[in-house]
This record gives structure tokens, sequence and C-alpha cells, in this order.
């Protein structure tokens, strides 16, 4: 595990996101009930022969994936490559201690990243912000059990996202592709069960007249085959607003913003208790600055 967490940075799960031409082929989903414009062009990536096949861009999004969330918390043991900052943190609704890092990925280092636009004068930092916790592995008050955490956070994640956030006041499905009998081999790992969708995020922002946000993510859940173990990874779309399956990406009252980030929840084989880590890095967009605002 060590060389993948000094593995170097790929441009899948960036803040700068990408567009609906990258996206593999076969999402399906709805219009959304904003009208397309008769002269108005999109591509819902479904289309393109040059969009790469679905188990390409899996393999590429966890290659990058499993490394980057892997620093936090390396399973080798070895030091980890992000910063905790201060003491654990505690929470009345968990008995765990949550402990908070940090990585800065400067511009200068994402201008090197290998498949993402060249040199960018404006281009900023990626400050990303990540917790970790362990909790008992157990449905009781204070804990959850691992079934509590793949049904929530791997199967329902939109839902879980809008019930425990409440900045959230709207949640949708876009798109979703049909990945039966998809596997990806990834650093020897078969990764299997794959979730891949389309969602569309509606956050309010206070205090007014600032505009509220929508942050339209494709995520990709999956689980490590013999293993308790599973990934969300969430990326940006940064043209979302042309696809036919758009809807709060139309809406002019909204800014679109962008959000990505890497779960990773597994059951740790020496205590049995279920470590889960999320990292994210935002941009709110508009007036606001680029801050993690989850």
């Amino acid at each position: 595990m060590a060389d993948k967490a000094a593995a170097p940075l790929g441009p899948w799960v960036r803040l700068e996101g990408i567009s609906l031409s990258q996206l593999p082929a076969g999402g399906r989903g709805v219009k959304g009930t904003n009208p397309v414009s008769s002269t108005e062009k999109y591509n819902d990536g479904s289309g393109s022969t040059a969009t790469p096949s679905l188990k390409q861009f899996l393999t590429d999004v966890l290659s990058e994936s499993i490394p980057f969330i892997d620093g936090v918390a390396p399973k080798s043991g070895a030091n980890p490559t992000w910063k905790f900052k201060g003491s654990p943190k505690r929470y009345a609704a968990s008995a765990a201690p949550v402990y908070l890092c940090e990585r800065v990925v400067s511009g200068k280092e994402l201008d090197k990243v290998e498949g993402m636009r060249k040199f960018n004068a404006d281009r900023k930092d990626e400050t990303w912000i990540c917790r970790r916790s362990c909790h008992r592995n157990v449905s009781e008050k204070g804990t959850a059990s691992w079934n509590e955490f793949v049904r929530s956070f791997k199967e329902h994640h939109a839902e879980t996202e809008k019930a425990f956030t409440p900045t959230v006041i709207g949640a949708r499905e876009a798109m979703r592709w049909d990945t039966s009998g998809v596997e990806v081999e990834v650093y020897g790992g078969r990764w299997v069960n794959f979730i891949v969708v389309v969602e569309e995020i509606k956050h309010q922002i206070d205090p007014k007249p600032l505009k509220n946000r929508t942050f339209p993510v494709v995520q990709i859940a999956t689980e490590l085959a013999g293993t308790q173990e599973f990934l969300v990874v969430s990326i940006p779309l940064n043209d979302f607003d042309r696809s036919p399956h758009a809807e709060y990406a139309k809406d002019k009252s909204l800014v679109v913003a962008a959000y990505t980030s890497i779960e990773r929840i597994r059951v740790i084989p020496t205590t049995a208790e279920v470590e889960w880590i999320m990292a994210t890095a935002s941009d709110a967009g508009g007036v606001l600055p680029q801050v993690c605002i989850f």
C-alpha cells in the first residue's frame, strides 16, 4: 500500500471536474422539467464513440481514488500523507471521536497532471478537508452496524445526505448506468456491485440575497470483493446544464457550484470497528470562496 499512497495525481477526481463528453457511454435518465431550447446543443454522454467504456472509466477513477484516500490512514501502516489538525472532535450523536486532516494540492501541481487542461494562470489550489472516525460495529445509539453503513452510504447516499445535512433542500437522480456484471481489477483488488449515477444536489445558502447552489456530480459506489469495504466517489460535472437530463443545473435562480469527494468505509480486520473516512474539496462559486461547505 505504501507505493499507492505515493502514486501521482490523476485527472478524474479533481475539483475542476469533467465534462459530459467524458462520461462513459450508456447513461440513461429522465429529462428535466426545464425545456431544452431547439437551438441548444448538448451531449448526455451516451452516444459519442469518443467516450470511454464504463469499465475503463471506472478503472481510471478507482486507480486515482484508492491511493489518494489511502494516504489518510494507509492500510500498510505507513505514515499518513495528509496533515492531521488539532485534537479529535466530539459530537452528541456519535460515541466515536472524529479526527480532522487536510491536504492541499497546489495549482502548480495540478498543472502537471496528465490529462488535465494545460497551464491555467487562474487555476486555484485544491484544499481537501477530511474526517476519519472508527465506530463500534453494532446497531445501537451512538454508533452503527456495518449493514447500516452499507444501506445509508452506499445504497442510499443521496437520501442520507439530505436527511443529515440541514442545508440540503433538494436531491434528484438525473442519470444511471446499467452496471450488471461489471467488475474492475485495481491494485490487486476486485471491485464489484457498482452503482453509477448522476446526482443533482441543491443547497441553501444564507444570508440572502446570496443564491442557493446546485452541485451536479457523477457518483460511483463499489465494494471490494471478499471484504467488508466500499468506496463512494463523487466527481463534479462542469457542463451538466447542457444535458437534457439536467434540472437544477438549468435553474437560473441557482448558482452551479462544484464539490468532489472520496469516502472509504470498511471494517478494520484487527479491531472489527467500522472505519469511516470522508475527504472532500468544494467551490461554492459566485462570490463565495473555495471552501468546504459540507
